[in-house]
């Protein structure tokens, strides 16, 4: 499992860093006046300007000592750019996040200071960080200094930019991308007004098997409409970006909540769907809301394409990682190639020969992309008479919220 989250919009990121003319040779020493301050800055003795590509980091500047390209796994700034916000972590040892760091743990180079601003291209990518680096830890830094620090940033990125041409006019938009944009609005309205309608049409049914009919129809119409919305929201986010609102969640009572809501289109489709054991019973830090599309994007495959019974249970794995398994008795076909069920609109196989109850294999792929997200992986494990979907979050999302973790872990 990877060391760090993956940014939504991954691919288009690395191509704009690399797009970037003043990444090139050149204003070193205006970098290194700005590498200069920011060391002063916090009385630290590294400050560095980093690139964050595809799988690596290398460095425009540094200040303090001699780096050298290092891969993703080793940086802070992988971290640093996930978001728009500073990463400010006094001590690294004790941040749950960080604490088995390669950095940071023994054996390593000791790291316990970090304080870094993303570097924001005027298209809004984020390529890297200006930061500053201690081996000893810090009391958190004012509001001033916090402030400086975004502003130099900011003269980084003015001088990058500064040779560059003017941003080319955005292309028109074709295929399923403009498709998405122009129907998304018709496909809602209707949607709405026909949730309303059916949930006002079981309220007044008084026979039992008519409530139970208009209930299925009005859970059909919600499952459509959340298929609407994931793929919109998968559309929109391949080109632009998705932030995480992590909150403390109960893992268990969520996966209940969603297994009742997967009850009706079970037994619409003579299966059944239920909770298995849950070995996590402390709360830890999501988005909720993500993993709920991650999970039903993958139990509703699982439904719709998998075996009789859908198991979802939750555990920690041998490194006490986060495990999510959603478990079925079904076999995948032979023509199904499982490398290509990440793709997107894949669903594995031929088109030719997928059969008609094949869906547009948004699901896999979406799920992938929001668990990478949240610093963790998604894989599928296929055996005769079995289907294991599993999501693996990293063990800090548990320990963040416990902090007497961090220290025995």
């Amino acid at each position: 499992m990877p060391s760090y989250p993956i940014p939504f919009n991954e691919e288009a990121r690395v191509a704009a860093t690399r797009g970037v003319p003043g990444l090139g040779p050149g204003n070193e020493a205006l970098f290194e006046s700005i590498c200069e301050l920011t060391r002063q800055l916090f009385d630290c003795p590294i400050a560095h300007i980093s690139v964050v590509e595809a799988d690596h980091q290398w460095y425009k500047c540094v200040v303090g000592m001699e780096l050298g390209p290092m891969p993703k796994e080793q940086s802070f700034c992988t971290h640093a750019i996930i978001s728009d916000d500073l990463m400010v972590v006094p001590d690294l040892s004790q941040d749950p996040k960080f604490a088995r760091h390669p950095m940071v743990a023994e054996g390593g180079p000791g790291a316990r200071f970090y304080a870094g601003v993303p570097l924001v291209l005027s298209s809004g990518y984020r390529f890297g960080s200006l930061c500053a680096l201690d081996l000893k830890p810090h009391e958190r830094p004012g509001p001033e200094k916090l402030a400086m620090l975004e502003e130099l940033g900011r003269m980084a990125v003015a001088a990058l930019e500064g040779t560059a041409p003017p941003p080319p006019a955005p292309p028109e938009e074709t295929g399923p991308s403009a498709f998405v944009t122009l129907i998304g609005h018709e496909l809602r309205t209707p949607l709405s007004v026909m949730l309303g309608g059916l949930g006002l049409l079981e309220a007044r049914c008084e026979a039992p098997a008519h409530r139970r009919l208009a209930g299925s129809a009005r859970r059909s119409a919600r499952h459509l409409a959340e298929l609407v919305e994931t793929i919109i929201r998968y559309s929109n986010a391949e080109t632009g970006e998705l932030h995480l609102k992590d909150e403390a969640t109960d893992l268990g009572a969520l996966l209940a909540e969603l297994t009742e809501a997967y009850l009706p289109l079970a037994h619409e489709s003579g299966k059944a769907a239920r909770l298995g054991v849950q070995r996590i019973d402390l709360p830890v830090l999501v988005d909720r809301e993500q993993i709920k599309i991650a999970v039903t994007a993958l139990a509703f495959n699982a439904l719709y394409h998998g075996g009789q019974a859908l198991e979802i249970s939750t555990g920690f794995d041998a490194q006490g990682n986060i495990e999510i398994r959603l478990s079925d008795d079904g076999t995948l076909d032979d023509r199904v190639e499982l490398a290509r069920l990440y793709e997107p609109f894949v669903v594995g196989g031929d088109l030719e020969t997928r059969g008609s109850h094949g869906g547009l294999g948004l699901g896999l792929p979406l799920t992938r992309k929001l668990i990478e997200l949240h610093g963790g992986d998604f894989e599928v494990h296929a055996a005769p008479g079995s289907t294991t979907a599993v999501i693996r979050l990293p063990r800090w999302r548990a320990e963040v919220l416990t902090p007497d973790v961090a220290a025995t872990g």
